[in-house]
């Protein structure tokens, strides 16, 4: 796969996830493989759009992140 570019796959029905978006990025100079990185969006539910989350798989950690929690933890966003 080509590298430092995003990849957006919807996925068939009935899935766990409805949109899977990849990033793998690889620095130029580096001969390390490249990290992925990838956000995933739920599939709906029969209530429409409610309970639908954006996920985030992160290589140093083994089960998915909710993105709101990631940006919390990485200062983007406060508290308030």
């Amino acid at each position: 796969m080509a590298q430092n570019i995003v990849l957006v796959f919807g996925k068939k029905q009935p899935s766990k996830y409805a949109w899977v978006s990849e990033i793998r990025s690889m620095a130029e100079s580096a001969q390390k493989a490249p990290q992925q990185f990838c956000v995933r969006l739920t599939s709906r539910t029969k209530a429409g759009f409610q309970g639908q989350t954006i996920l985030t798989a992160i290589p140093q950690i083994r089960e998915d992140v909710p993105v709101g929690i990631l940006m919390r933890a990485l200062n983007v966003i406060g508290d308030k």
